[in-house]
């Protein structure tokens, strides 16, 4: 996803180019992010091009319950500016010098060929949107932590134990009179 904004660079303040994703795909962090659709709108600013968009992509992954395979759609709207290497293309508007604006995102900058390439921010935006405990499904049993089995296709027959023993010096608590939170 690298767009050619040299017209926007030397273009008129406020200009803009509107862009459709369609099933794109991008490899970031080892993750695989897969079927990337939206619109995305790149406008020229007073030192920048502001990058706006609406995606929506789908990325598999391993349930953290049961370890089996997952499916995640994810929804992420995307606001970010980006800063040109060759400032001077911009003419006088920029007064504050490029260096400024792209030293502390690589991601978030405008090569020399002035061809801005969205694919790493918006990788990071994608996995930034990502749940933290990634599901098969709501209901997961996960794995059973004495025999191993996947709770979700095997019904184990071990002896679960109503109170954790980390727990077990406060379950006395009850039995001596103390009120439950239930």
């Amino acid at each position: 996803m690298i767009y050619n904004v040299a017209s926007l660079l030397t273009g008129s303040l406020g200009d803009s180019e509107q862009y459709e994703i369609e099933n794109e795909r991008i490899l970031i962090d080892g993750r695989s992010i897969k079927e990337i659709n939206g619109s995305v709108r790149l406008m020229r600013t007073d030192a920048s091009v502001l990058v706006s968009g609406d995606f929506e992509s789908i990325m598999h992954d391993s349930c953290v319950r049961c370890l089996e395979p997952a499916t995640v759609d994810v929804n992420v709207t995307m606001e970010e500016e980006f800063s040109p290497t060759n400032a001077n293309l911009m003419g006088d508007i920029s007064s504050t010098p490029a260096e400024e604006y792209y030293l502390y995102d690589p991601a978030l900058v405008i090569d020399e060929q002035n061809s801005l390439d969205l694919t790493l921010g918006l990788g990071q935006a994608l996995l930034s949107a990502l749940p933290i405990a990634i599901l098969c499904k709501e209901d997961c049993l996960g794995i059973c932590p004495i025999c191993t089995v996947n709770r979700n296709t095997i019904e184990c027959s071990c002896v679960k134990s109503s109170v954790d023993p980390r727990w077990a010096g406060l379950a006395g608590l009850i039995e001596k009179g103390a009120e439950s939170v239930d």
